[in-house]
């Protein structure tokens, strides 16, 4: 009879771990307490690192955090790790759905996962739901329990995947990871014209993995093509501010140096001359007074229809708090 030594042990997980979720890593406390000892910007350390929601208690990659203080320096510090590789093994496994999945995590987006037919061996992945499963345990996502969701819980893991992305059939979208920096710089600079460029050619390298036809799905677009912005800001879609609603509020970390505050409101077979007005109209840009003397404001618009079929505009304007 062919039975295991070993069988009726518990087993916890980052799926279910109590009563030790605790001792998984630091607790939120325990960042705050650590980051005054050692003078970090908690804004910046929980953008980096935190995410993990485990059993209700929010969690941070210990090694990650320590490596941050120790340094001064919030940054990917998994990527000399055992466990780094383990990301191309996985997203690149041809199972129906996995690709689409991923960008849209990491558009934001959370997706349903299936965790219980996962068999905690790291060798016989055997569906979509098994490789999102293993990538859960290995920490490079998030899980939401209660909506039983996956997604990407932070900036670290964010820079874990644009490197992984770097290799075969993914190279495109790494291609287009790879002008997020330039058009961050040239949103600041205030030059609609390239910001425009640059996201329409977003857009045509996603659409084939994004559905694209409306304001929500141009959010998606936008979050992948500002991919890196969150190293500096705290991005909030939908964030109540004035008299409504702003699509996206790009609010600076102490770490964002001489990149302003901004609010980019986004529309779909208008104007984008109409976006600002909306953002003046509503006030939307007096929510971010108190974090910046300098406020951009961007208005982008995306057209379906007539000669401006697929084109993006863009405008951009500067708010300053007098």
């Amino acid at each position: 009879k062919d039975e295991s030594a070993l069988n009726n042990f518990r087993e916890y997980t980052m799926l279910k771990s109590k009563p030790i979720t605790k001792y998984y890593g630091f607790t939120e406390e325990e960042v705050k307490e650590l980051c005054k000892k050692y003078d970090m910007d908690f804004d910046s350390v929980k953008a980096w690192y935190n995410g993990y929601l485990i059993d209700g208690i929010h969690m941070y990659n210990p090694n990650s955090v320590t490596q941050a203080m120790i340094d001064q320096d919030c940054d990917s510090y998994w990527r000399n790790t055992s466990s780094f590789s383990s990301i191309n093994t996985f997203i690149t496994m041809n199972y129906a759905g996995l690709k689409d999945d991923i960008m849209t995590m990491l558009a934001g987006g959370k997706i349903r996962v299936n965790p219980y037919t996962f068999k905690n061996d790291f060798s016989t992945i055997a569906s979509k739901d098994d490789a999102l499963t293993a990538l859960i345990h290995l920490g490079y996502l998030g899980y939401d329990a209660d909506r039983k969701k996956s997604f990407i819980p932070n900036y670290e893991v964010a820079t874990a995947f644009e490197l992984a992305l770097q290799t075969g059939e993914w190279s495109e979208i790494a291609k287009a990871i790879s002008t997020c920096d330039e058009l961050l710089d040239e949103t600041i600079d205030g030059n609609a014209i390239r910001v425009a460029e640059l996201i329409e050619q977003a857009h045509d390298t996603y659409t084939s993995v994004l559905k694209y036809n409306d304001e929500n799905s141009l959010s998606c677009v936008l979050t992948m093509a500002y991919f890196t912005a969150p190293g500096y800001y705290n991005i909030v879609r939908e964030m109540p501010a004035g008299k409504g609603l702003a699509d996206f509020a790009f609010i600076p970390r102490a770490n964002a140096g001489f990149r302003p505050a901004m609010i980019v409101e986004l529309k779909y077979n208008q104007s984008a001359e109409t976006a600002i007005k909306q953002i003046k109209e509503k006030k939307y840009h007096g929510a971010l007074s108190g974090y910046s003397n300098k406020i951009l404001l961007v208005g982008i618009n995306y057209n379906t229809d007539g000669s401006n079929k697929k084109h993006h505009t863009c405008v951009i304007e500067e708010w300053r708090n007098s």
